[in-house]
């Protein structure tokens, strides 16, 4: 009797972050898959908007769980033994600020989380905070911003300038002290108007800058680039999932979510 051969180990990726992620997260898994072909793929991911990575968040009457305590990490931990390579992209760094979290008390949660993966072997990608509140962001349009999406917070505007640097000093430094981490800087030149959020325009174009890096670090040629039609496409896909599963609980969310 002809044995059965083993099924050949996955490519895992772990996938935390907030509304950019969630707006660009059908596009992105789709492109990684595709551009994959020849390997397995498998994804688990933390994302929505508002959400922190210690603190709880949200938008509307939806909120998440912070990601440090959605047992996303464990999970990854038992996959990444079975993977033929694990990929974390950690991005949207900055909602725990607004929401009245201290740098140094986000840093000492990143710095628990990546510590824990990088016993993994894993490749972990990193998106600094791409907003420069002094030079992108007047102090009246803050006040409107925090009113508008973080209409609870009290961080003033040179408390939150003062938090991006040391959050991006810490990324950089952390980065440097480490080969299997990553840095992706420059995507302010997607953002829209509120300089937080990428365009509608571009937010194809964001996504296709970290792929394309992810890519060249893990040897794999990039066959096509992502176009507006998928940027779109995604954001469309994220509404519905907010809306039927995040708002009104009318449909479940993969077991790939946390």
């Amino acid at each position: 009797m002809k044995e059965e051969p083993f099924p050949d180990p996955p490519i895992v990726f772990l996938l935390m972050g907030a509304s950019n992620l969630a707006r660009g997260y059908s596009m992105l898994t789709h492109h990684l898959s595709e551009c994959l072909e020849k390997n397995k793929t498998e994804f688990l991911n933390a994302l929505g908007p508002g959400r922190g990575f210690c603190a709880r968040g949200g938008i509307f009457n939806i909120t998440y769980s912070p990601i440090q305590d959605c047992r996303i990490i464990e999970s990854a931990k038992k996959q990444s033994k079975e993977a033929l390579h694990t990929v974390v992209l950690i991005t949207d760094i900055g909602n725990d600020l607004m929401y009245g979290v201290s740098a140094d008390t986000l840093i000492a949660s990143l710095d628990i989380m990546i510590d824990e993966i990088l016993k993994w072997d894993a490749d972990i990608f990193l998106t600094s905070i791409h907003v420069n509140l002094k030079k992108d962001i007047s102090p009246t349009i803050f006040l409107v911003l925090r009113f508008l999406l973080y209409p609870s917070s009290k961080v003033n505007y040179e408390e939150m300038d003062l938090s991006i640097i040391k959050i991006n000093d810490y990324l950089e430094e952390k980065v440097r002290k480490n080969e299997r981490m990553h840095l992706i800087t420059g995507l302010e030149a997607f953002a829209g108007l509120d300089k937080i959020h990428y365009s509608l325009l571009k937010t194809h174009a964001a996504w296709s800058t970290v792929a394309e890096k992810i890519f060249r670090v893990i040897n794999v040629p990039v066959q096509k680039k992502l176009r507006l039609i998928d940027g779109i496409k995604s954001i469309s896909a994220n509404l519905k999932r907010l809306i039927f599963c995040d708002m009104f609980f009318l449909k479940k969310k993969g077991r790939e979510f946390f």
